[in-house]
């Protein structure tokens, strides 16, 4: 009954406002309710939210939990373009895991993370291998600013060691020294089609690449990467977890004790999409 109700004011506004001289009168009223419809329903999330985090805040303290970036320090509870949770449990992007224990193996030259937000993989890559010259890269003037506030706090300085740039293009990758091996890690937001040109990648050929693939906003991105890096480099192609499922591979006992839909929120890194990366190893070192 409630929802036959609620289908027939509807039609009797639609109808009342098809009329063009009523629509006139009737419109700025609406954008109005519009306006105080959406800052209230912002409000609520808001404040759900706050209540969420509150109620599990005793799960996570100012450094990662678990993971391949375990003991990083965050100095803020804060997280540019990606959920705060799972970072700090250490389970963000646990998909990667695998590629980046091989990678931790290795030592490499320099190592680029291009997106590097609020310097969750470039600091925590910086610990992992002090010898090499970290490069984080992001055209948002905040990211950079936070990862240098985090690099500081794990005791990493701005210096020719561990560089924060806004950039990095074509050029830049062609400027690397081919005859070293260095590590690519890229989440561009669909430059990587730009980014990783045919020349880029022969270029490069010595070195690994780790690249999120943005297929949602730039259509066909995974198959051309593929096709280009097929010829120099072992490709593994690995696929986002939708987080309805995430619980399933997240072994934190903690986690595991809360209720099931908490647990799924927690753990939600909310993505668009489901999301791919590749893992491109070189096929002769």
């Amino acid at each position: 009954m409630k929802r036959q109700l609620k289908h027939l004011v509807s039609t009797m506004l639609m109808n009342f406002a098809s009329s063009k001289w009523i629509w006139s009168f009737y419109k700025p009223l609406a954008e109005v309710n519009a306006d105080i419809y959406i800052s209230k329903k912002n409000e609520e999330n808001a404040q759900a939210q706050h209540l969420f985090f509150e109620k599990y805040k005793h799960l996570i303290s100012d450094e990662v939990k678990n993971g391949p970036f375990q003991g990083l320090k965050y100095p803020f509870f804060s997280s540019l373009h990606s959920t705060l949770l799972p970072k700090l449990l250490g389970c963000y992007e646990f998909e990667l895991n695998e590629s980046l224990n091989k990678v931790f193996k290795k030592t490499y030259t320099s190592i680029l993370d291009i997106g590097c937000a609020e310097g969750y993989y470039a600091v925590g890559l910086a610990r992992k291998f002090p010898d090499s010259i970290i490069y984080a890269a992001d055209i948002n003037p905040e990211a950079r600013e936070k990862t240098k506030v985090m690099a500081n706090a794990n005791g990493i300085a701005d210096t020719d060691k561990f560089r924060v740039i806004a950039e990095v293009t074509p050029d830049f990758l062609l400027g690397l020294d081919p005859s070293q091996r260095h590590l690519i890690f890229s989440d561009c937001e669909g430059y990587e089609s730009v980014l990783f040109s045919d020349a880029v990648i022969n270029h490069l050929s010595k070195s690994d690449f780790i690249v999120e693939l943005h297929d949602f906003t730039s259509p066909g991105v995974s198959d051309l990467l593929r096709s280009r890096f097929q010829n120099t480099h072992s490709i593994d192609l690995i696929k986002s977890i939708d987080d309805i499922f995430r619980y399933r591979k997240i072994n934190i006992p903690e986690i595991q004790k809360i209720p099931l839909s908490d647990q799924i929120s927690i753990l939600a890194e909310k993505r668009p999409t489901q999301m791919e990366w590749i893992f491109c190893e070189p096929k002769k070192n």
